[in-house]
């Protein structure tokens, strides 16, 4: 294969360097060929690269300079090499790898593969472990469509071997992309051989994530005719399921059947035994912790005792709560994020705010930067405290550093700010969001119309909710009803029929129709002196069904 190379920028024609632009846009890089070389049969390759350091690159580019490629290596096949090509270019870009183009998808909707297909049409190889790892990598950021997708090629090959491990993740993945249903019919499916401890434990796991008890016993009965040995986690995942679906007196056998058959406890096992005791006997959980402090195999670290702490908490003992939160602060590492937060929201829980923020100068001396999601827990803390002047420095302090504006910030305070009453500071925030580029969800505008309930102002009410509907469509938001009857009784009160057909409407768009709202538009055009307009063909296409009330009502407003 023979290569030409364009070493410096400098002697490339004006044309030439035009059209050799690299920019970053969500940490990728995009580029365009040279028409010359695109249109050549003959190229297999392009190459681009920069002379610029890594750590250089982001902070021009930040800037809004555009960086020119500063080397081009084209490499030419011979007619040998380049007839499997068909002429086709292929692009090798500095940091290109596969899971890198699968993870730019983003989009759950888009296909993983056309891009795998590309992949392989480029002449590249994709290896079974490599294939493997992208699926392990995806379903870590739970993009579970796109891993099954990556799964159900793997299948599809017939040079790979396919493992039993490898069904029972995409038995897993069916199940969290299709449904319960799916998951048990690709089972069935499998040859016997393939029924094994692995597939059978991740049909197990299907139903405990879908509180299916019944269907869960079956296989842990089926695992132990089968002779396979029952680990740790599956007696986990049974006692989870329990204490799910209230049937805690469960827990404590599954505990003793583990010692009976001498499988090991660890810390998962403890926590779910510790919540369980909790429920009966709280007095009983220095029992589970003093077992924990004999068991070899168990490293009692923070999170048994921020169990232990959070129990109290429930319970409202709250000077063994401080207790257990000390062992907490004693024993958690400092590098660990999620126990500052923890540890945060506990002392949140008993009132402790200057604890809080001791907690939260801690966190700030090992991680400078803290995360939204550590800014989050605090401002949430904060507010339950009743602290709202907190909240505000604290969602200041986060506004003069956030990268990313995020709504969820934004949403806590204005929640507070309804709670108390404060509408002028809620709508002063509103507008902030809308000027700093914010972009209020379904959430942020609910809340600001119960801040508008709240203080009698029930058209802006309605523009929030109309507000929600729209920017809430994707997920199918409604509307709480709490929040629409208190709209529809001042209608209501008032006579006012013309805002009542709105708020209909606007109902009748989202389907959230029950016959507390229909009663009362009844009792809307029956204090206006109006005849029925169809509210009980609306009913039945709502399929609400009629009390007392409704049936006296509609016959005051229908016409004789």
């Amino acid at each position: 294969m023979k290569s030409l190379v364009l070493s410096s920028p400098s002697s490339w024609p004006n044309h030439f360097c035009s059209s050799t632009m690299l920019d970053k846009n969500s940490c990728s890089f995009t580029r365009q060929l040279f028409p010359e070389y695109q249109r050549d049969a003959g190229l297999c390759e392009l190459h681009l690269q920069r002379t610029c350091s890594y750590k250089e690159f982001p902070s021009r580019i930040r800037k809004g300079e555009d960086w020119k490629v500063c080397r081009i290596a084209v490499f030419r096949a011979d007619s040998s090499e380049s007839s499997g090509h068909s002429g086709v270019p292929m692009f090798s870009l500095v940091g290109d790898s596969l899971y890198k183009r699968i993870s730019e998808l983003g989009d759950p909707n888009l296909s993983v593969f056309t891009v795998l297909q590309q992949w392989v049409n480029e002449g590249r190889g994709a290896k079974k472990s490599e294939l493997q790892r992208i699926v392990k990598e995806l379903r870590k950021y739970r993009r579970y469509k796109h891993a099954l997708e990556v799964s159900e090629w793997i299948a599809s090959r017939r040079n790979y071997q396919l493992a039993p491990s490898d069904c029972a993740i995409r038995l897993d993945l069916i199940a969290k992309v299709h449904g319960i249903v799916s998951a048990g019919k690709f089972f069935e499916r499998l040859p016997d051989e393939a029924k094994n401890k692995l597939t059978l434990g991740a049909l197990l796991n299907a139903y405990v994530n879908e509180n299916m008890t019944a269907k869960a016993e079956a296989i842990m009965e089926k695992l132990k005719e089968s002779g396979y040995a029952i680990d740790t986690i599956t007696y986990n995942s049974m006692m989870k399921l329990y204490m799910s679906t209230h049937r805690f007196e469960k827990v404590p056998l599954m505990i003793q059947e583990m010692k009976k058959n001498d499988i090991p406890l660890d810390k998962f096992s403890y926590s779910i035994w510790l919540n369980c005791v909790a429920m009966s006997d709280v007095n009983k959980m220095e029992e589970v912790i003093d077992e924990v402090k004999h068991d070899n195999n168990v490293n009692t670290d923070w999170t048994i005792y921020s169990t232990l702490a959070a129990a109290y908490v429930k319970a409202g003992i709250l000077d063994k709560a401080e207790s257990a939160l000390e062992k907490v602060k004693n024993k958690m590492p400092q590098s660990d994020r999620s126990a500052y937060e923890y540890l945060i929201t506990l002392y949140a829980s008993v009132g402790k705010r200057d604890e809080v923020y001791k907690v939260w100068h801690s966190l700030k001396l090992i991680f400078p930067k803290p995360k939204n999601r550590s800014y989050i827990c605090l401002l949430s803390s904060l507010v339950k405290m009743g602290d709202v002047e907190g909240a505000e420095q604290i969602f200041k302090e986060w506004e003069s550093v956030c990268v990313r504006y995020d709504i969820r910030m934004a949403n806590i305070c204005l929640k507070a700010y309804v709670k108390k009453g404060l509408l002028e500071k809620a709508e002063s925030l509103l507008g902030n969001i809308i000027q700093k580029g914010g972009e209020p969800n379904f959430n942020t505008w609910e809340i600001f119309a119960e801040g508008c309930i709240q203080n009698g102002k029930f058209e802006q009410a309605v523009a929030a909710l109309k507000k929600s509907a729209s920017v809430g469509k994707f997920v199918k938001w409604q509307p709480k009803p709490v929040n629409v009857l208190a709209i529809l009784k001042h209608f209501e009160t008032h006579c006012d029929l013309e805002s009542a057909e709105d708020l209909l409407k606007l109902l009748r768009d989202l389907n959230c129709v029950d016959i507390e709202m229909c009663n009362s538009l009844i009792r809307t055009y029956a204090k206006s002196g109006k005849a029925d307009p169809g509210i009980f063909e609306l009913m039945e296409r709502y399929k609400v069904n009629c009390n007392e009330e409704t049936d006296m009502l509609l016959k005051q407003t229908r016409q004789p």
